[in-house]
């Protein structure tokens, strides 16, 4: 009885040990399997074909293999030496650092400088595979440029990378030539009603057969639109505009104004001879599903006196959606009425799913230069939450609300001499990034001054405004995590120096930055804990991306400085990596031993059985 007793034990503890080993064996195989499907993928989470790695904005790749678990065993893999730069014509103001995030795509990186110049380099090792570097000096030929150098943007369509040169012309590079494939030149030379300048930082945008464009220009004086052109034919199917033409209609936009949340107003902009603005000059998303085109615009001309624009200025400062194929306006959010100060929203505005009260809602995601976040409906352009203020106090500025101000007939002089914080450059002018419900949103603390100056416009010279940082006073930059189903703030922390464009993106867990002296951070999301931090010494103006080479091999990509407004610094583009391999021949081993230990177990369990 007894060795039926222990007979039945022993044979089921054969059973377990091998229904067990052989399940173990199988999951384990599989988890190799797929490890090893992830580590030559090049699609979607090894990618970043988008300056913001997709079309909504968001700044968060999926990807695993650099985390919060080994980021401070980043190595560097690599750094290249930009090509140097031929001196620029005087009249033309040099760029300030590079500020385009590089894009990884089928193990090569593409960057843009700020000297218009977009180079292909081998993600392995660093090497150049081709560069495209136009002639900047010819482009003061173009009648509307404003002599204003800054590349913020690289876009991949099909097979070529497309850029938006200073002088609104768009080229389309072959990913694996450098050849030309497409061209549209001088996108912003023929813009109806047209007074101002305009330069280009950003690239454009495509929705099936749409190359959708615009242009920056608010302090200029151009007035602000958005082109969409057919991309075989290069006919322009729609324009939609910012703001109204010169010497135009003084109730321009009347009816357009029915659909957003600022009223109309009679003879907004009075009579826009030489003011106009409004355009739209950071990241735009897209929503596929209801073919909605979102967009941010700039303040109105802010150099000119404001009391020559009566009005809230539609549709100036504002969040805007258009029907992505005819450009009708969808609806508008306008965030600053009168917009004095230069509070328009900056960089870019992100396109996400939130959860609020249980309940999914599509939203809109913005912040301003004045420390206000946005979160409204996609849908309708209703405020989900009120505008959700974070950072220093905001001093002496004109309207964070959504009403009409009593004032709309302001003018700066009664900031003149006034300090005022943050400045025209931030709060917020970098990019945030977006991720399971939680905005990260980088700040710079700097403040300013409203200057009166004489403007030479046109061959008349008349009153304006100029407005100087004030960098006698300490200046740090912030980061701040605010929950977007709460609108509460989780965590803050502050930096040494400014983020001034560098956008923040998140993958695995990280929170990833560089400020403006050029020390790279990772940050741990759930609490701000800083769990690397890299100084390069080189001036920090462009947001880093992750992909991978082609081998697979997970990276780090940013580059630094690339031009001041001294001199003709090139700059360098920096790689960065884990050793992966460490962690491979710990998982083998870990593997090995459990196998090792299974055969063993079931070794001895028929022994005794046979016994």
């Amino acid at each position: 009885m007894n060795y039926f007793s222990h007979y039945c034990e022993a044979l089921l503890l054969y059973s377990m040990f091998r229904s067990l080993l052989y399940k173990l064996l199988t999951f384990l195989i599989f988890l190799l399997f797929v490890g090893n499907i992830s580590t030559v993928s090049s699609e979607n989470v090894f990618d970043w074909k988008y300056s913001a790695f997709d079309k909504y904005n968001t700044g968060f790749s999926p990807q695993t293999v650099i985390s919060k678990d080994n980021v401070k065993n980043l190595e560097l893999n690599w750094i290249y030496q930009f090509d140097s730069v031929e001196p620029l014509d005087d009249d033309i103001v040099p760029p300030e650092g590079i500020q385009t995030t590089p894009l990884i795509y089928q193990g090569i990186v593409y960057v843009a400088t700020g000297y218009n110049e977009v180079y292909a380099i081998n993600a392995i090792d660093g090497s150049p595979l081709w560069s495209f570097k136009p002639d900047i000096n010819d482009f003061k030929n173009t009648e509307v440029w404003a002599k204003r150098l800054a590349m913020r943007s690289l876009t991949i369509h099909e097979d070529a990378v497309y850029i938006q040169t200073s002088e609104c012309s768009i080229y389309g590079l072959d990913l694996i030539t450098g050849d030309i494939v497409f061209e549209l030149p001088e996108t912003c030379s023929n813009i109806p009603g047209n007074n101002g300048e305009y330069f280009s930082p950003f690239a454009p945008t495509f929705y099936n057969n749409l190359l959708i464009t615009r242009a920056q220009g608010n302090a200029f004086g151009g007035r602000g639109y958005v082109s969409a052109y057919d991309l075989e034919t290069k006919e322009l199917v729609w324009q939609w505009f910012s703001s109204p033409p010169a010497g135009g209609e003084l109730n321009w936009g009347y009816g357009q104004a029915k659909l957003g949340n600022i009223l109309p107003f009679e003879n907004d902009w009075g009579y826009t001879n030489y003011i106009a603005g409004g355009t739209s000059w950071g990241l735009v998303a897209i929503d596929e599903e209801s073919e909605t085109l979102f967009l941010l615009t700039g303040e109105p001309a802010n150099q000119f006196d404001a009391a020559l624009r009566p009005g809230p200025n539609l549709f100036s400062s504002s969040i805007v959606a258009l029907d992505i194929n005819s450009g009708t306006l969808k609806w508008y959010h306008q965030i600053s009425t009168h917009d004095i100060n230069n509070n328009d929203p900056g960089w870019k505005v992100v396109y996400t799913t939130i959860s609020v009260n249980d309940i999914d809602r599509k939203a809109i995601i913005a912040a301003s230069k004045s420390n206000y976040l946005y979160v409204v409906d996609a849908l309708t352009g209703d405020l989900i939450h009120k505008p959700i203020h974070f950072g220093p106090e905001s001093y002496n500025l004109t309207n964070e609300n959504t009403e009409n101000q009593s004032d709309m007939y302001a003018s700066q002089t009664k900031y003149v001499g006034e300090i005022f914080c943050p400045s025209q450059l931030g709060g917020v002018f970098a990019g945030m990034s977006v991720a399971d419900n939680v905005a990260y949103i980088p700040s710079q603390n700097v403040c300013g001054t409203v200057l009166t100056r004489q403007l030479e416009y046109k061959g008349e010279v008349i009153d304006g405004y100029v407005y100087r940082l004030d960098l006698d006073r300490p200046t740090n930059g912030s980061i701040y995590a605010i929950d977007l189903s709460t609108s509460e703030l989780k965590w803050q922390i502050t930096i040494p120096d400014r983020i001034q464009s560098a956008s923040l993106i998140v993958s695995a867990d990280v929170l990833y930055s560089i400020d403006r002296s050029g020390i790279f951070y990772a940050i741990d999301i759930e609490d701000g804990t800083i769990l690397n931090s890299i100084p390069f010494n080189s001036m920090g103006s462009a947001g880093p991306s992750i992909g991978a080479d082609a081998k697979g091999s997970m990276m780090v990509v940013f580059p630094m400085g690339g031009g001041t407004l001294t001199g003709n610094n090139p700059g360098i583009l920096v790689s960065m990596s884990v050793d992966e391999s460490s962690e491979s021949s710990y998982d083998y081993l870990l593997f090995a031993i459990t196998l090792v230990s299974l055969i063993y177990a079931t070794i001895v369990t028929r022994r005794r059985i046979k016994n």
